[in-house]
């Protein structure tokens, strides 16, 4: 589990209070987990976590809260092929890794696509808001256990 840098809790508090959110103490264990996990955590891994410091706290209510926080964009949601969905709070643009074994999301950055034109085609569809690139294959732990076997 890698942290994001510091500011992570103190953005995601303030976009909560634009939007006239109260901070109880279960949302900010929430959040606390999720500024500190740049893992992409499930709903169940976060409440995994929660629940240690709050004991009374249900599996729906972080649902819930979780729900709510993407509502307001504090939390973006990344689907996982045969997985859970993840959460992910990094707001700067970036693209993500994901390994096909073990599921493990890992953030990347490529300048290069982002300046990228979206192609003439794609204007008769509609309008494009943003670009996020996602590449699925085996992590090197994975590949690695492939190799051995």
């Amino acid at each position: 589990m890698k942290n994001h840098d510091g500011h992570e809790l103190e953005r995601m508090i303030e976009i909560l209070r634009e939007h006239g959110l109260r901070l109880t103490h279960q949302r900010l264990e929430i959040l606390r987990v999720l500024a500190a996990d740049s893992s992409h955590p499930s709903v169940e891994q976060i409440y995994d976590r929660v629940v240690k410091r709050v004991p009374t706290i249900s599996l729906d209510t972080v649902y819930r809260t979780i729900t709510s926080f993407e509502k307001y964009g504090a939390v973006k949601r990344v689907e996982v092929l045969d997985d859970k969905s993840r959460f992910d709070t990094n707001p700067q643009q970036h693209h993500h890794l994901i390994c096909k074994r073990c599921k493990r999301i890992e953030d990347f950055h490529w300048p290069a696509f982002d300046k990228l034109d979206v192609p003439d085609k794609l204007n008769a569809w509609g309008m494009v808001d943003s670009k996020q690139v996602e590449i699925r294959g085996l992590c090197s732990d994975c590949r690695g256990k492939t190799k051995r076997k």
